[in-house]
């Protein structure tokens, strides 16, 4: 219940309005009481992140990783989408069971590849953190467009049709292709880390 109370929160405020006591006004508490449970608000946090990886779409290897970890890597992006607070502030530097489930799920995705697990490792880090980015600047974007938008009543035209093109690019055709663009760049420096013939030099034994 108070996961799901700083998730909501989250999701509507922002990750920094995700404070103790707010979560605890959201459950019409005590502060004091949520302390029964969780230590502290970069616990809450945590604990957070992790619940809404349940979210995450399914991928199932196939024993094609390429389209596997494509698949992988779309559900990831959805999510961060969905949930634009994942991305804020980098990171996490702690990996709850879900989170850690998901770098399992992409490294068996991966399995076939034949570089090494470190190797894989990385790759698989900076697959999150460009997904995080791309997330991040998606969030950042997205108040400075919905302000074009045209309010009820107002007059100028010239604001209208501006705002029009904005928008379309937060629903339609060109937010669509953003996103199709941050997959191809996302799997592309993904797929550069594991076919890096300078760390397959330093292959795991």
């Amino acid at each position: 219940m108070i996961v799901r109370a700083a998730t909501a929160l989250a999701d509507r405020s922002g990750l920094e309005a995700v404070t103790m006591r707010a979560v605890a006004a959201e459950l019409d508490s005590a502060a004091a009481a949520l302390y029964r449970y969780v230590r502290n608000r970069e616990e809450l946090v945590n604990l957070a992140r992790d619940s809404v990886m349940t979210e995450r779409g399914e991928a199932t290897a196939t024993g094609d990783w390429q389209t596997d970890l494509r698949t992988f890597t779309h559900g990831l992006l959805e999510l961060h989408f969905a949930h634009p607070w994942l991305a804020a502030g980098g990171l996490p530097t702690k990996l709850g069971p879900r989170a850690v489930d998901v770098v399992e799920t992409a490294m068996s995705l991966i399995a076939p590849h034949p570089a090494g697990r470190g190797q894989k490792y990385s790759a698989i880090a900076v697959l999150f953190e460009l997904v995080a980015g791309f997330a991040r600047s998606a969030a950042a974007t997205q108040p400075l467009i919905a302000d074009l938008a045209p309010r009820p009543g107002e007059p100028d035209a010239d604001r209208d049709e501006a705002a029009g093109d904005h928008s379309e690019t937060i629903n339609g055709p060109d937010f669509e292709a953003q996103r199709a663009h941050a997959l191809t760049v996302i799997l592309a420096a993904t797929c550069g880390v594991l076919d890096s013939e300078q760390l397959h030099t330093r292959r795991d034994p």
